[in-house]
């Protein structure tokens, strides 16, 4: 498969030279570099700042039980962003913001070392490293810059006068979403010489559209497909 440029931001060619061609590397965050969901340490952390009920945090443990065995359903995710969305509204953003920052650093920190493997591989490669996950966009961000890798797309939050409004700025960041954001931040890239690894059947729409798949921790739906389309998996 012919190699083609990626276009890279000034960032990165401060930190890797000045050839301007590298082959892109997405990364999906839960269930794929971290074992569980990374919104449930994001939630505790919350409740102990006062930013969020107890109790809410005790339904988000129970998901995440369900959510390590199996993955989550359209509905279960949307059901979960919505309220999360409802809690939300009016909150004041820099608090909220500080946590993730912690928390993500903290995801990092607590990663096994397979998962970090992964990572590092490809920036030792000199690949253009992204973590495309569904979890607020700060929180994303944590992680990559814990990681060392070079961006985060994340679901980003609308913003009004430093307050959350409950309301999203721009798409979801998952299934045809995740496509959506990636072009939002990265713009027309190749993906035909991309590598993904994602764990999640609402992944497909990405690793569909990169030449190189490897489904990561799948669930029973991701594990038939990629079974069906002789895609490399990996349990850890």
């Amino acid at each position: 498969m012919a190699q083609k440029p990626l276009v890279l931001d000034d960032e990165f060619l401060s930190k890797h030279g000045s050839s301007g061609n590298a082959t892109l590397a997405i990364f999906d965050l839960d269930r794929t570099l971290v074992s569980g969901s990374s919104l449930l340490p994001f939630a505790s952390e919350l409740a102990s700042a006062g930013l969020l009920e107890r109790r809410t945090v005790a339904r988000a443990a129970i998901s995440n039980a369900r959510y390590r065995r199996r993955g989550a359903s359209d509905g279960r995710v949307d059901s979960v962003r919505r309220g999360v969305a409802d809690l939300a509204v009016g909150r004041e953003y820099a608090p909220i913001a500080q946590v993730a920052i912690e928390v993500g650093a903290r995801l990092v920190a607590e990663m096994s070392p397979a998962a970090r493997m992964l990572v590092d591989r490809h920036l030792l490669a000199g690949d253009f490293c992204v973590v495309l996950s569904a979890s607020p966009q700060e929180l994303v961000d944590s992680v990559v810059h814990a990681l060392g890798a070079h961006r985060g797309v994340g679901t980003r939050a609308q913003i009004v006068e430093g307050r959350l409004t409950g309301l999203l700025d721009g798409p979801f960041c998952y299934g045809e979403g995740k496509l959506e954001r990636l072009r939002t931040e990265l713009g027309a890239v190749p993906l035909d010489t991309a590598w993904a690894y994602a764990d999640s059947m609402s992944d497909l729409p990405v690793l569909a559209a990169v030449g190189w798949p490897i489904v990561v921790n799948p669930d029973r739906r991701l594990q038939r497909i990629a079974r069906a389309r002789q895609w490399p998996v990996l349990n850890f």
